[in-house]
Parts: structure tokens; C-alpha cells; sequence
């Protein structure tokens, strides 16, 4: 057996009376907020409970009004929340003797008790330092059978250091019993800094193209030479003479040195900024932060 909404409503508003006794401003504001919600019941259910919610944190003690957010979650669908309140708001009823609210909380929770779904996390390899999240809250590594839900679409994020984070999301219905089975964590990876990288290959490339400016200097000199051991040229008043063979030999020689003074050039340069890069950047960053498993339920 349930007791209506309008019971409930007449609970909070006792609770709101005893407190404007005090006049205490902060219980004057919960009065307020709380006349708002109950005027908006008729229309909109979602404004009066969001009314009535903020009535409670300006007022906690009033047990009339937790009743009236416990109704709220009910109402929405959201059992566990409800159940939870309602629990509450009994033990705060039996403590201070509110017979009235305490039948009232009896009966909402002998109803919604056997509606309550309940989550079960089971860890394929348990860490010591998994943290467990159900809908973004915490829940304690020795809790994690048998966890109170509210029915619908749920998401579940197991982590641990050093590990990527699996995230499941999942639908469960009222009075379902559901376990959830989380694989071995993986490893979580290490990405090297793209500059890092970008300096290490500017340098190797720097490095290659002044060894080869070295090799076509070398070549060039030797084909220059060449051509005068053999006769083909002959150097009159600083001035290279070349026969028809020599002459395109020769040519070739100084277009090879030209190339080497150019490529040297680049090379060193880019050497010298890959360098800076390659030692000067981050060694690397951790991957993990970014990188999420993704599991189905």
C-alpha cells in the first residue's frame, strides 16, 4: 500500500511549518522554493521536484520535504534514488520519533524494495588500484556485488594505472539482476612526441645529404683530376684549358662540386635543427589519457 502524493505533500509542508517557528532565513528560503514546487505539480513534475530538491538544501533537516524528493524519484522512474531517500528519511523519522513520516517511508520502500535492480562488477584481473565508476560515482573495490541501480540506460568505467580505462554502457530493467564482467585491463601505450620524431628523421636526413655533398665532391675532384692526368686539360695563366673529351668531363666535375657545396650546406642545416628538436622535445607522453576501451554489454 502506497500513500498518495498529496500525503506526501502534506508531510513537507508540516516540515516547512516547524521550521518557520525559528525564522531562520535559510528555512524561509526552503518555504519559498517549496510552495514553488508544490504550485507547479499540476503542470510540470519535473520543475516541482527540482523545486523541491532545492528546498532540501536549504533545509536537510526537513524530513517532510526528503519524503517529497523520494516521491520525485519515484515517480521519474529512478527507484534506487527513491529508495534510498526514503531509507533516510524512515531512519530520520525513527530517531526523532515522526510516526507519520515513518509509516509513510515504511510504505513506499515495502513497494519499491522488490522493484530495485542490482549490479554486479566482476574483474577478470583485479588491481590494486581499479577504480570503479557506475554513472560517474565511486563505488568501493569491496561493494561491487549487488549494487543498488536505477533502471535504464547505465554506464560503467573500470580503470587502473598504468592500464587503459574499459567503459561499458548497458540497459537494465526494474527488479533485474545483472553482472557485468570486465576483461583484463589493457596496457596502456606510450606515444612519442611527434617533434621528438620529426627531429629524430630531419637529423638522419640532414646527416645523409651532407655525407652524400662529401661523396659528389670527392667524385667531382677525381673526374677534375682526372682529365689533366690524362692530358684531355691543361691550366695556361689560371685558366682551364680542355681538349673535346675533357671539356664536358671537366664541366661535369665543377657542376658535381656546385651541388656538393649546396647539399652540404642544406644538410648540416638541417641537421643542426633536427638536433634541436630531437633533444630539446619531450621523450615521450603517456597514451592512455586518450585512449579508450570500449566494451559492449
Amino acid at each position: 500500500m502506497r500513500i498518495g502524493w498529496h500525503a506526501g505533500l502534506a508531510l513537507a509542508a508540516f516540515a516547512a511549518a516547524t521550521g518557520r517557528a525559528h525564522a531562520d532565513p535559510q528555512v524561509e528560503k526552503a518555504d519559498q522554493l517549496f510552495a514553488e514546487g508544490k504550485a507547479l505539480m499540476a503542470s510540470n513534475l519535473v520543475q516541482a521536484c527540482e523545486k523541491f530538491e532545492l528546498s532540501l538544501q536549504y533545509n536537510p533537516a526537513a524530513i517532510g520535504t526528503l519524503l517529497n524528493v523520494a516521491l520525485c524519484d519515484e515517480k521519474l522512474g529512478k527507484i534506487a534514488s527513491a529508495v534510498t531517500k526514503f531509507s533516510d528519511a524512515r531512519n530520520r523519522a525513527q530517531e526523532q520519533g515522526l510516526q507519520e513520516h515513518l509509516r509513510a517511508a515504511e510504505q513506499h520502500l515495502a513497494a519499491l524494495e522488490p522493484l530495485m535492480p542490482h549490479l554486479s562488477i566482476q574483474l577478470t584481473e583485479p588491481l590494486p588500484d581499479t577504480a570503479v565508476l557506475v554513472d560517474g560515482h565511486t563505488v568501493a573495490s569491496d561493494s561491487l556485488q549487488g549494487i543498488p541501480i536505477d533502471p535504464g540506460e547505465r554506464v560503467v568505467v573500470v580503470s587502473a594505472v598504468g592500464r587503459l580505462p574499459y567503459r561499458v554502457q548497458f540497459v537494465i530493467a526494474r527488479a533485474e539482476h545483472k553482472t557485468i564482467v570486465v576483461p583484463r585491463l589493457a596496457r596502456s601505450v606510450t606515444v612519442t612526441s611527434s617533434w621528438r620524431r620529426i627531429g629524430q628523421i630531419t637529423t638522419i636526413a640532414g646527416s645523409a645529404a651532407f655525407a652524400t655533398s662529401i661523396g659528389l665532391a670527392v667524385y667531382g675532384r677525381y673526374l677534375h683530376n682526372q682529365q689533366f692526368d690524362q692530358h684531355h686539360c691543361m691550366n695556361r695563366n689560371g685558366v682551364d684549358l680542355c681538349d673535346a673529351v675533357g671539356q664536358p668531363a671537366n664541366e661535369r666535375a665543377r657542376t658535381f662540386g656546385n651541388v656538393a657545396t649546396y647539399l652540404g650546406a642544406a644538410g648540416l642545416i638541417a641537421a643542426g635543427v633536427g638536433g634541436y628538436l630531437w633533444y630539446r622535445s619531450p621523450r615521450s607522453s603517456p597514451g592512455a589519457t586518450d585512449k579508450t576501451a570500449i566494451g559492449r554489454f
